[in-house]
């Protein structure tokens, strides 16, 4: 049986070949959920890597993904800008990020999570952003514009669903390949973000920045940019640290010219193996991840999205219930911050705090002490703690998307507590993670 390792490896290799077969096609790579492998959540991405990983025994689950995103486009229908710009004003960069209502100030200003800056610091900038929270900040700032999801009595409108699958197989001039790839959430999200933004994208800007997670919708933003302008900058940041598996961030049409990493693993696994060459890609230090920061020691982190609660119940009872002697350290759970009303989550906090009540006596066969924290699932949030000088047990019910592997990044190293959970150890501090001292860098390094 192939190493998880080597099977990871292989994954990269046949997404980069579908990716550059289906370009040379004129297929949309930059924008079609087919081509965004995210190994975190179902999309026709995810469901391509779990049939090229679990063979035709996965076909009906991708054929129910790949409905359900079709579906999801009636979703989209209600989308549009609630505020207007200053009149007459220019602006030479855009930043697109997204919001939330505690992001904002009293007096209208937006704290970014992702470059720690504020709205008003970044002079001649319009900050275009992505709503998403139900409820709008009182005052907004002019030079601030907000797509959001507008209020409406039904979920979903099949009339607006019909008309984008006419609209798509007209403009595919009906190819059914084409208008296979174009017939997705993720394609029709990123025309709506595009055409929203693009009458602000004129000759007098020069720099567009964003978070970069190489979404469908930040590469159509891109690739357009572009297009307009060729003289726009065009700046993506990895602002956490990429998963186990960092499929999604292949270099492709569409991808920014210039991306900005935090460490030398990093700039090693984006140019062996994800196609980016080295002269687009740029070591700063971190402007999300700084040195001083909260402890993360003490607790079980949940990732945003679970797979099975059952299996992962099961993986944690087996960890927790290894040793009968030694003493569980005061473990808390740490449910992710964007699922404070998920029932999935809310039950699994729930079964695990009952499993730790009930097991007070019993953990490893190590006694790791107070400096120890378990992380669950797709998460990258292990590369911090280990930064941070944690030990880092990770529980993986899907080994082959969410395990860390020495081969992609060099400074860890992994031993095997059985074939779901890894404890990894680092090598050199900073090489995942260069903490930063100061958001002050981002106008200084970033923006330029």
């Amino acid at each position: 049986m192939l190493k998880i390792n080597n099977i990871q490896i292989q994954l990269i290799e046949k997404a980069k070949k579908y990716i550059n077969k289906n370009s040379k096609k004129n297929i949309n790579v930059h924008n079609s959920g087919c081509f965004y492998f995210c190994i975190w959540a179902p999309s026709p991405g995810f469901a391509i890597l779990k049939l090229w990983k679990n063979g035709f025994k996965n076909i009906f689950n991708t054929i129910a993904i790949f409905f359900k995103d079709i579906i999801s486009v009636s979703n989209l229908y209600n989308y549009c800008l609630i505020n207007k710009l200053e009149k007459n004003k220019k602006y030479s960069k855009i930043i697109v990020s997204w919001g939330l209502k505690n992001n904002f100030l009293p007096e209208g200003s937006y704290n970014d999570r992702y470059f720690k800056i504020n709205s008003r610091t970044t002079r001649e900038t319009l900050w275009f952003l992505i709503y998403v929270d139900k409820f709008l900040p009182e005052k907004i700032d002019k030079n601030i514009l907000i797509l959001k999801k507008s209020k409406s009595k039904f979920k979903y409108n099949f009339f607006y669903l019909f008309k984008n699958i006419i609209n798509k197989i007209i403009s595919s001039k009906f190819s059914l390949k084409k208008i296979f790839h174009k017939i997705s959430w993720s394609c029709e999200f990123s025309n709506i973000v595009f055409n929203n933004l693009k009458n602000f994208i004129t000759s007098d800007v020069t720099t567009i920045i964003m978070p970069y997670e190489c979404q469908p919708f930040q590469n159509k933003i891109f690739k357009m940019s572009k297009k307009i302008s060729s003289k726009i900058k065009t700046i993506g940041y990895v602002h956490s640290f990429p998963m186990g598996l960092p499929i999604n961030y292949i270099c492709r049409d569409g991808s920014p010219e210039k991306l900005i990493l935090n460490g030398s693993d990093q700039y090693y696994c984006f140019k062996n193996y994800l196609n980016w060459p080295s002269d687009k890609l740029q070591i700063l230090p971190s402007i999300k991840f700084l040195k001083s920061s909260e402890n993360m020691s003490g607790y079980i982190y949940l990732p945003p999205f679970l797979n099975s609660n059952d299996v992962i119940i099961k993986l944690l009872k087996k960890l927790l219930c290894s040793n009968e002697k030694l003493y569980i350290p005061n473990l808390k759970v740490k449910n992710h911050p964007v699922t404070g009303n998920s029932k999935k989550h809310l039950q699994i906090v729930k079964e695990i705090n009952d499993m730790l009540s009930n097991n007070k006596n019993s953990f490893l066969k190590e006694n790791y002490g107070k400096k120890l924290s378990i992380f669950i699932g797709a998460t990258s949030a292990p590369i911090e703690a280990l930064e941070r000088g944690i030990k880092v047990i990770h529980i993986c019910d899907d080994p082959v998307f969410q395990k860390y592997s020495s081969e992609l990044w060099p400074s860890i190293r992994i031993k095997k507590i059985n074939d779901n959970i890894y404890e990894y150890k680092l090598l050199q501090k900073g090489n995942l993670i260069n903490l930063g001292d100061s958001s002050q860098i981002f106008e200084n390094e970033y923006f330029n």
